[in-house]
């Protein structure tokens, strides 16, 4: 049940910063892609398949407000999503460098993914934005490991 509702709460706030960042004049949503961070966190704090179910739930979003192929946001952040909550139980990602080492690798895998299905399957284009697009792998780690570090020392203080 927990899980549940902090995972419809992360959707509304993954989605409310999705459209504050849409409404920017240089369209925010390409630095930062906040459902990664979203799936990415919930998988590494809650498991694989809550991940797995964040990241759907949050790529069938981003597919809805996109004029791309419908789906596939929902399959690159699936599988990110789980990815994240597998891969945390292996291995320790506590510190700073490893932690960004992982988000690092997934959201350029979960990028890799979305934008080269789309292109592979459908022809669309990889938006680069003057090359701003290169960043948003780089852009949405850092942000990962702030709110990860964030949320695991709140927890920390928390539980005393």
């Amino acid at each position: 049940m927990k899980t549940g509702i902090v995972g419809g709460l992360a959707i509304l706030a993954s989605t409310l910063v999705f459209f504050l960042l849409r409404s920017l004049p240089f369209s925010g949503s390409l630095i930062v892609d906040v459902f990664t961070v979203a799936a990415l966190l919930f998988g590494t704090f809650y498991g694989e398949i809550p991940g797995a179910v964040l990241g759907a739930i949050g790529g069938l979003i981003v597919d809805t407000f996109s004029l791309g192929i419908f789906g596939l946001s929902g399959m690159s952040l699936t599988a990110g999503g789980f990815l994240a909550g597998f891969v945390s139980r292996k291995i320790n990602i506590q510190s700073w460098t490893r932690s960004f080492l992982f988000f690092a690798v997934l959201a350029v895998g979960v990028f890799t993914a979305g934008t080269g299905l789309a292109f592979l399957l459908g022809g669309i284009p990889i938006p680069w934005a003057g090359g701003l697009v290169l960043a948003r792998p780089f852009v949405t780690a850092v942000a990962a490991v702030l709110l990860h570090e964030s949320i695991r020392r709140w927890k920390v203080r928390h539980d005393r």
